[in-house]
């Protein structure tokens, strides 16, 4: 038994039958292949890991707002100079599909520091002093905190940060950066985006000072965590805008989105002014970290990932943490240093997320994992685990208030759950020459839609809240919209009862088998392997 959330004695991982054990024990015979087929949930962590001894120190940096594209390592073509980025990619093991489990940036923070899928937002109430949008609540009681359960075991802990949802009891170990944030600019359109980028350059700023002090204070024999998590306090209090033109939103029929909607007409200027200001945040950004790399000692566990996305003008939109059919604004840098120089310069294409990053650094020093955490422990890629052995992550899936992302290699759904409505992109331009990346092809391909729309509702756990004003509630359904089966779930977003009779999904396919939802996608069909 391990303390759990609040303190409280709860379930720890097991520490028998696990992946690593049965692979090192050569279980996978013909009977032992169907039980590892079944082993699909997180990998549990124990003193079986890379080093096998506790008593590691661990790194988190968070890099605000930086895509992955815009990182010359990770094949970006921005022009950016990332030299010190680029170094700490060669030295480390990189996840090429990495996107943030939520959106925007202060929701994806608590499930940073949980382990925890935010997603669905099955849990949202709102939060005095926060927007009224979905994810915008302080990290709840009953879940588990990456920084409380290191120091329980002894582990010296600083978290650098100015993010207003980590105070209070739980949080003593949390050191806000010397000087006063940025306040929110009155500058409207494209130009309160440039400001806000630069708030984001100003957080990287101090904080990174910060945090290069407090390594100082903690380098040492005892083991220590530390965090460098760069945050502006005006993302706690103001959801960011999302930038649309009309024509957009005429045309596919976007709703409010949580009315941070926007329509603005901007054009090539004003695109090449936002992305230049980018351009220099993001080369700011890894000044610093060669700042912070020159102070960083070899046998420290690191793990480095961007935050959020950002929208550039691409297809029509703008914007941080925005539903677009952009695959690149929403691609985050990715990176786990090993203190040996395991993996260094491998990349995986496997769907890592923001909720696979406290169990893996739980693991990395030698620490058991609060059951209520479900990332993957990722520590398991340096122990004779290879990619095609992780629980399949066929989809990546996240959200940004009501919409819901869901993609897979070619396909991107974005769900709008204000509008009832689906938009599905394809990024496979050699399918058709008069489909471009950009033009919605929902109506072309019901068959992916639903598959799409299945993956969501198995990681939610078989079905989707609604939002009111005040928090997530579950009405009797208004919208008249068919059920075939009256089973409560509309036929838009059922799997069995849709106008797809022939798509060979039936009942069984969703029927709860023993497995965590988020997990049970991994076989074909989402049902019983």
């Amino acid at each position: 038994m391990t303390p759990g959330a609040s303190g409280r004695l709860g379930p720890a991982r097991s520490d028998g039958f696990t992946r690593r054990a049965l692979l090192r024990r050569g279980g996978a015979t013909a009977a032992g292949g169907g039980l590892l087929a079944s082993l699909t949930g997180p990998a549990p962590a124990t003193a079986d890991r890379f080093g096998g001894e506790p008593g590691s120190s661990a790194l988190l940096v968070v890099l605000p707002l930086v895509r992955a594209d815009y990182v010359k390592a990770f094949d970006g073509g921005s022009g950016t100079d990332t030299p010190n980025l680029n170094e700490l990619t060669g030295k480390s093991l990189r996840f090429d599909r990495a996107i943030p489990e939520c959106m925007p940036a202060l929701p994806v923070r608590r499930t940073l520091v949980t382990g925890m899928r935010s997603f669905p937002f099955r849990a949202w109430e709102r939060t005095d002093g926060m927007p009224a949008v979905p994810g915008y609540n302080p990290v709840f009681d009953w879940q588990p905190v990456l920084t409380e359960t290191m120091r329980l075991r002894g582990v010296r802990t600083l978290y650098v940060t100015d993010n207003p949802i980590l105070d209070g009891p739980r949080f003593p170990d949390v050191r806000r950066p010397v000087g006063t944030p940025p306040a929110a600019s009155s500058a409207e359109g494209l130009k309160a985006e440039i400001a806000a980028i630069g708030r984001q350059s100003a957080a990287a700023d101090r904080t990174f000072r910060a945090g290069i002090r407090a390594l100082g204070e903690l380098d040492g024999d005892a083991p220590y965590f530390l965090a460098i998590d760069p945050f502006d306090p005006v993302d706690a209090a103001e959801a960011p805008p999302i930038y649309v033109k009309p024509g957009e939103v005429d045309k596919e029929g976007i709703g409010p989105m949580n009315d941070r909607l926007v329509e603005l007409k901007f054009g090539r200027e004003d695109i090449e002014e936002l992305r230049a200001a980018y351009r220099k945040h993001v080369e700011q950004v890894d000044r610093w970290v060669g700042r912070l790399m020159d102070a960083v000692p070899d046998d420290v566990f690191l793990f480095m990932l961007g935050d959020v996305g950002i929208a550039l003008g691409e297809h029509d939109y703008a914007g941080r943490g925005t539903p677009t059919s952009h695959r690149e604004s929403y691609e985050i840098p990715y990176l786990i240093r090993h203190p040996k120089g395991e993996k260094a310069g491998d990349d995986m294409d496997w769907y890592a997320s923001t909720h696979d990053v406290a169990p893996t650094l739980l693991s990395s020093m030698g620490l058991t994992i609060p059951g209520k955490m479900r990332g993957e422990d990722l520590t398991q890629l340096f122990d004779d685990v290879d990619e095609e052995d992780l629980p399949d992550r066929p989809f990546s899936i996240t959200c940004s208030g009501s919409l819901i992302v869901v993609r897979d290699k070619r396909w991107l759904m974005v769900a709008d759950r204000e509008e009832v409505e689906r938009r599905l992109y394809d990024d496979d331009e050699e399918a058709d020459d008069d489909d471009m990346r950009y033009d919605d092809v929902a109506n072309d391909e019901p068959g992916v839609l639903t598959d799409l729309s299945l993956a969501a509702l198995t990681v939610a756990g078989g079905t989707l809240p609604e939002f009111g004003p005040d928090g997530a509630l579950r009405p009797s359904r208004q919208r008249g919209d068919d059920d075939i089966d009256d089973d409560g779930i509309p036929n838009d977003w059922d799997a069995v009862d849709n106008e797809n009779p022939d798509d060979d999904d039936e009942p069984g396919d969703v029927t709860y088998d023993g497995r965590d939802p988020e997990d049970r996608i991994a076989a074909p069909g989402g049902g019983s392997p």
